[in-house]
């Protein structure tokens, strides 16, 4: 793996419940260096945004976890770390076949359809942000999903096998790479590249809220990780993750 820390720490599992619980459960007692991965072949209870859980295949998905320790970041400034993982995943996976997208807040689509999902947990200390465990899930050999979800995976897409653990250092090094522009201060242009991925931007959509359907477009996306949106009727609303769904772009 071609990183500088990222990985250079990495802890091979067979199978165990969650990636994220499995480092959440031993950094208050266990010293780690910043970096530490966490990979699973097999996953029983991954998990997702809003108390979802993440369903994945046993050794056709990546599922693992990377502690970083931003403690240079104010913890209202969160949602920085959250657009550093989702363009380190566009980045890996625009550089495989363009087309890749980044749906608010984290997760990754490709055309309609969703191939990754990130849950950031935060260990903050009053004003100090102490650690975050970043879980990445990623479709990645799967050639069947229910006919309800949503998904699809690299082989679908591509049409090739891909080797997983493979996939899982090219992401690395890119959340490595965006970490550190974060570190230096270049949220400015981390905040550009996102917005430049952002699926749905700018297009007329229908939303959830309050269980009444509305229609507008995203405009933008706060620093505190609140989605911005336009309405038909000339209002802009601000929104966050728990308030707002997503129901469809209208073509």
């Amino acid at each position: 793996m071609d990183t500088l820390f990222v990985g250079k720490n990495c802890f091979k599992l067979d199978e165990i419940s969650s990636t994220n619980d499995w480092l959440m459960t031993r950094i208050s007692n266990q010293k780690f260096h910043e970096g530490t991965v966490v990979f699973a072949s097999a996953q029983t209870n991954g998990k997702g945004q809003r108390g979802s859980q993440w369903f994945s295949q046993p050794y056709k998905s990546l599922t693992f976890s990377v502690l970083l320790k931003p403690s240079f970041l104010s913890p209202i400034h969160a949602f920085d770390l959250s657009i550093c993982v989702a363009l380190a995943l566009s980045d890996s996976l625009n550089k495989l076949r363009s087309g890749f997208k980044i749906k608010w807040p984290n997760d990754i689509y490709f055309e309609d359809k969703k191939i990754a999902g990130v849950l950031i947990e935060n260990q903050m200390n009053r004003s100090v942000y102490q650690n975050a465990v970043i879980g990445i899930g990623l479709n990645v050999n799967e050639l069947h999903f229910d006919e309800l979800s949503n998904a699809i995976s690299l082989k679908q897409i591509i049409g090739i096998e891909f080797p997983v653990e493979k996939v899982m250092e090219h992401i690395c090094e890119s959340l490595e790479a965006r970490y550190l522009m974060l570190r230096s201060g270049y949220f400015k242009d981390l905040k550009n590249a996102y917005m430049s991925n952002l699926y749905g931007l700018n297009q007329l959509q229908s939303f959830m809220v309050d269980n009444k359907k509305l229609n507008g477009k995203i405009i933008d996306v706060l620093r505190n990780g609140f989605l911005q949106i336009e309405l038909i009727d000339g209002k802009i609303r601000d929104y966050d993750i728990k308030e707002i769904k997503f129901l469809s772009i209208v073509h």
